[in-house]
């Protein structure tokens, strides 16, 4: 596990260092006291603590800042103020662990972790090797970095962040994959989209992640209601 850790207060350091260690075992810590330049950071982290408060600057907009660099960023923010904990919703971390009520507060980011890390599947992908250019047969995707998939005649497009992989799969084939989490729905025939990534939500298309017109999703009629209830629910979940 490799963490970044970004706090002003060392007995908090301390302590966080000796919890993750104790829960996890092997851990890998890069630890800065003042927000750090984005050169100074490693290239992937599987979680971010961050202070609130860093002396005179945010924590929270430092978070903000850097998760274009960190599109899945695993987020846990923590204060001696527990007033803040609403205004760090904005940024969606996954827990908020008060330096006052630490131990309760650290058992309970354990328990939202590994239940997050239980949803996050991986799968394996066999790839059309003339299509993609490629020596490699397959590739395996974390089935949270999928934003939406295309059926394309017999294949897929599997749509990430930063690549499109042409795979040997139908689009019944990727919904039973998938079928363990909340997060993916149907939207087309030819579509489905994972709803973690929705930007925009209109009566005939999604789009996802951001403006970027690519990133547009067709939505048709037949499935609409069944994403207007899927999203619904999973926005309270």
């Amino acid at each position: 596990m490799k963490c970044l850790i970004i706090d002003d207060d060392q007995s908090c350091i301390d302590t966080l260092e000796s919890k993750l260690k104790d829960q996890y075992g092997n851990v890998e810590l890069d630890i800065f006291q003042k927000p750090p330049h984005i050169d100074e950071l490693q290239t992937d982290y599987d979680l971010f603590f961050i202070d609130v408060l860093l002396g005179e600057e945010s924590g929270i907009e430092y978070a903000n800042s850097i998760k274009d660099y960190y599109p899945h960023m695993t987020l846990v923010f923590l204060s001696y103020q527990d007033n803040l904990i609403f205004e760090t919703q904005k940024i969606s971390p996954i827990c908020f662990i008060r330096k006052s009520n630490f131990d309760e507060d650290f058992q309970m980011f354990c328990i939202v972790y590994e239940n997050k890390q239980r949803e996050n599947i991986k799968i394996i992908f066999q790839l059309h090797q003339i299509e993609n250019k490629t020596s490699e047969t397959s590739i395996t995707l974390r089935a949270n970095d999928i934003i939406y998939v295309e059926c394309y005649l017999h294949e897929l497009i599997i749509h990430t962040h930063n690549n499109e992989y042409i795979v040997k799969m139908t689009l019944k084939e990727f919904l039973n994959k998938v079928k363990t989490l909340n997060s993916f729905v149907q939207v087309h025939r030819a579509y489905v989209v994972n709803m973690k990534y929705i930007y925009l939500k209109s009566k005939t298309m999604v789009q996802m992640f951001d403006e970027d017109s690519k990133n547009a999703v067709p939505v048709s009629r037949r499935y609409k209601k069944i994403l207007d209830k899927a999203y619904g629910e999973y926005l309270l979940s």
